[in-house]
């Protein structure tokens, strides 16, 4: 990523993937409040904050780093956000029981969906960055892109 402006338009993308976390946790908060309690909707709602308030953290940790520029800052970026998602991940858990009391099932739904948006993001291929950072356009997958590439490399003398 030679690009100067590419880590900020990481964060940005991180900051739309969290966008998109929160509104499914309140999809999911509203079904659980609709279907249950009031109290099981704010349950979800503590978990789907959870998950987006984690993985946010760690997202915008790694875009802080050019990772061309210090592939060994960025690794430890990696390492070290992973790390403190876990941790954060851990103490809002313990304190949403000792606090809230929560419903386990809903808080736990919630959570779960969050990492839906992970997987809707990469199924799609991020489209908000497109092939800009050689993210594969949707439809095309990892594979085909890395043998277009070797392809390439063979036909080039």
């Amino acid at each position: 990523m030679s690009d100067p402006e590419a880590p900020r338009k990481l964060r940005r993308a991180a900051w739309r993937l969290a966008g998109w976390q929160m509104a499914l946790t309140v999809v999911v908060a509203i079904a659980a409040a609709g279907l249950g309690t009031r109290h099981g909707g704010w349950s979800a709602l503590a978990g789907g904050s959870i998950g987006t308030l984690a993985g946010l953290y760690q997202a915008l940790r790694l875009f802080g780093r050019n990772a061309a520029a210090d592939p060994a800052g960025f690794m430890r970026a990696v390492y070290v956000g992973e790390f403190m998602k876990v941790i954060i991940t851990a103490a809002l858990f313990v304190m949403a029981i000792r606090l809230m009391k929560p419903q386990f099932l809903p808080m736990m739904a919630a959570y779960a969906a969050t990492f839906l948006a992970y997987w809707v993001a990469l199924g799609t291929g991020f489209p908000w960055l497109g092939d800009r950072f050689g993210v594969p356009a949707a439809g095309s997958n990892w594979k085909d892109t890395e043998s277009r590439a070797c392809q390439k490399q063979r036909t080039t003398p």
